[in-house]
């Protein structure tokens, strides 16, 4: 069976490849949405562990509402609506 020819007509190579093409689409399409959750989880990681580092209650502030708007840019979340005035914290000085 490895030189096995098969005759198939166009209709169903064409339905063949459709199929072919719409599990590619759904392969890149879980990938991306993959990276993004790995990329959301790394920022909400550092923010905590850089609030985890700060010693003034302020900076550690700063990092929490970093993670609060990475929650909200990656479900589409209003940040006002959600937590209305959100306490920004101030960034620690380099």
């Amino acid at each position: 069976m490895k030189n096995a020819t098969v005759t198939i007509n166009y209709g169903s190579f064409q339905s063949i490849m459709e199929k072919a093409d719409k599990y590619d689409e759904l392969v890149r399409t879980k990938e991306d949405v993959l990276n993004k959750n790995d990329s959301f989880i790394d920022v909400l990681c550092t923010c905590l562990e850089k609030a985890n580092e700060q010693k003034v209650s302020a900076n550690k502030q700063y990092f929490i509402a970093e993670g609060i708007k990475a929650i909200c840019d990656r479900f589409n979340f209003d940040l006002k609506s959600e937590y209305g005035e959100l306490d920004e914290g101030k960034a620690p000085k380099m």
